[in-house]
């Protein structure tokens, strides 16, 4: 075996590298192999916009000719997985252990031949839970090969989100270890090799900004005591008649953008970042977390909250435009934010990319089920109620489109909080897919996933299922859904799936997530069938082949997990949702929470036991509000 790249680009040595590993361990074939970065037109694919952002690859190896190009470093890199798989090589989660590679015994089991171009630019994830490093960097690995080519870590540093692993705050029978600041940023080396590396699309900051503008940490949403001097007092926002941290928290503090030091401190600090990390493909430049928290003073209640984002953005493009930066910035319709300004304009849209962030939104619903859009609701300062309807939330993004003229990407939540509320993760999967379905004609081009990197329990099919599709539109859910059932649980995995699709359409991600009425007769009755779509599934896993490979049976051994898990949690909705809180919550705390401590001992990458516990302390408290 021979293979050669002409390429001296990171990602394409990786990638030879990589072809290399996979084929020795499938067989040796006697076979040359030509990898190399090159235009595509001449084989047929289209032209692009940009050709280092619009990933294509060309495959075409037979007995004549070994072949995988791609038309940039990194799509290479994206080819060479996509041979892999074509030749039976499946990756169904973070980590090599749930990879399946498989020997191959004739030479022509290794021919393939594929052309395609991504459908949609922007495919990839964000940081969030409670993540080990071995967690970011199996991620970060699995990334390229399901198709996703692009990673976003939030804050400067993912300091809070390590430091959630190692504390084990939410986890008794782990023993927590002190996890520092200066453990973090000593990790974030590796982390910047891992995609410099495969030439992943790195996302940066967001989160921090106008924290670190009064001299505050920007690391969490952690609660401080800090005494300001009057000059930095005078940059917070006043928020009712008070110019102090909003509820503590400095990431959760507005800046007063009326306050010319505010601004122009604030544009500093982004300046230097990008001058300081010139790898950064995508600086995200957010206002501060949390709601209703917008500066109430005389000079910024003149305009929106948008309005004096936007002339901040102008002016940060000014002075990287000064420098000779070309640094995108991304800019964020979220929260406050989701009212689009009325008097300002973004004056350089080459510069920026526009990140719709409706994280309010229901995921009953895909956004090709929509209705009629309506006018955006009328702007109250500080008094906003945000919409959970998918058609409120799209008039606000068309309202932003008309004003900004850009690149645009969904930053959603299917993984951040919503799969929570569907055990089986089949529903939450064909929402994804619905929603990349028509992301096109919603004016966007990809997805960023605000998610917990520990997304994988029974299966990782949401993930398998937003890379595939935004990769590839013209390919069906089942199609994708089939594959990933096959490779995961074998002969019998076909079976399994309609059975996962039940469970799902019993359950309600929206109660979950503490929209709509506690007391819900009719969802109350479905948790009542859960049981028996269960039984069926116990019968499949005692019927199913004993001749599994072992990352399926590692998969089949979930299920049976995945059974208790499942039968407590629809019977505590049940509870709830029959008003009897006090016995779902006693449930919850007696059965439900130990069983995913146990658990996590033994899959601790599947299930982020520190963000669910998080996310069912709301549904399920005890008293009714």
């Amino acid at each position: 075996m021979n293979i050669q790249t002409r390429s001296s680009a990171k990602p394409s040595r990786f990638a030879a590298k990589e072809l290399e590993s996979y084929l020795v361990r499938m067989g040796c074939p006697s076979l040359s192999y030509q990898l190399d970065v090159t235009d595509l037109t001449d084989y047929g694919l289209p032209a692009v916009t940009d050709a280092s952002l619009d990933d294509q690859y060309y495959i075409d190896v037979n007995a004549d000719r070994q072949q995988i190009l791609g038309n940039n470093p990194r799509a290479l890199l994206l080819g060479v997985y996509r041979y892999l798989t074509l030749i039976g090589c499946r990756f169904l989660r973070p980590g090599k252990q749930y990879e399946i590679v498989p020997t191959l015994t004739c030479l022509s089991d290794f021919y393939a031949k594929e052309a395609h171009t991504a459908d949609l630019r922007h495919r990839g994830a964000c940081l969030e839970g409670a993540d080990s490093i071995e967690n970011m960097l199996d991620f970060l690995d699995w990334s390229p090969k399901i198709g996703f080519n692009s990673f976003f870590f939030q804050f400067k540093y993912p300091h809070t989100f390590l430091e959630r692993w190692y504390s084990h705050s939410n986890n008794p029978l782990l023993t927590p270890v002190k996890w520092t600041m200066e453990d973090s940023e000593r990790l974030m080396p590796a982390l910047n090799d891992a995609m410099t590396e495969r030439g992943i699309l790195q996302h940066r900051v967001g989160h921090g900004w106008t924290s670190e503008t009064i001299g505050c940490s920007a690391t969490g949403w952690d609660v401080e005591e800090i005494e300001f001097d009057e000059k930095t007092q005078q940059m917070i926002a006043e928020v009712d008649g008070k110019r102090e941290l909003f509820h503590g928290i400095p990431t959760n503090t507005n800046l007063c953008l009326t306050n010319p030091d505010a601004v122009e401190r604030f544009s500093d600090l982004v300046v230097a970042y990008a001058k300081e990390n010139p790898d950064t493909d995508y600086l995200h430049i957010w206002l501060a977390d949390g709601v209703n928290n917008s500066c109430e003073c005389e000079n910024c209640r003149k305009l929106r909250p948008s309005d004096h984002y936007v002339a901040l953005l102008n002016r940060i493009d000014e002075k990287l435009t000064a420098m000779a930066s070309s640094t995108r910035l991304v800019m964020l319709l979220y929260v406050d934010l989701l009212w689009a300004p009325v008097q300002t304009k973004i004056k350089n849209p080459d510069r920026f990319v526009l990140m719709f962030a409706p994280i309010t939104r229901t995921f009953e619903h895909a956004y090709s089920e929509h209705g009629e859009l309506p006018a955006a609701p009328e702007f109250h300062l500080n008094h906003l109620q945000f919409p959970k309807d998918i058609e409120t939330n799209l008039a606000f993004l068309k309202d932003w489109q008309k004003m900004a003229g850009c690149d645009a990407f969904v930053y959603d939540y299917p993984l951040g909080r919503a799969h929570y509320g569907d055990p089986s993760y089949a529903g939450i999967s064909r929402i994804i897919y619905k929603d990349l379905q028509f992301n096109r004609q919603l004016g966007l081009n990809g997805i960023n996933s605000c998610q917990e990197l520990r997304a994988g329990f029974p299966n990782a099919l949401p993930n398998y299922v937003m890379a595939r599709t935004s990769v590839d539109l013209s390919l069906s859910f089942e199609d994708i859904a089939n594959e990933y059932y096959e490779a995961a649980y074998g002969a019998s995995g076909t079976a399994l799936l309609p059975l996962m699709e039940q469970v799902s359409s019993l359950f309600s991600s929206d109660y979950i997530l503490n929209y709509g009425p506690r007391v819900n007769a009719e969802l109350a009755a479905r948790m009542q069938q859960v049981p028996a779509v269960l039984s069926q599934i116990e019968s499949l896993i005692h019927s199913r082949p004993a001749d599994q490979n072992p990352v399926q049976a590692h998969m089949w051994s979930e299920l049976r997990f995945f059974l208790d898990y499942t039968r407590i949690y629809a019977r505590i909705v049940e509870l709830s949702a029959s008003d009897h809180p006090d016995e779902a919550n006693a449930l919850l705390e007696n059965e439900f929470k130990p069983l995913v401590h146990q658990h996590e001992m033994v899959d601790q990458g599947g299930l982020d036991v520190f963000r669910l516990q998080h996310i069912l302390a709301y549904p399920f408290r005890a008293q009714r509000p």
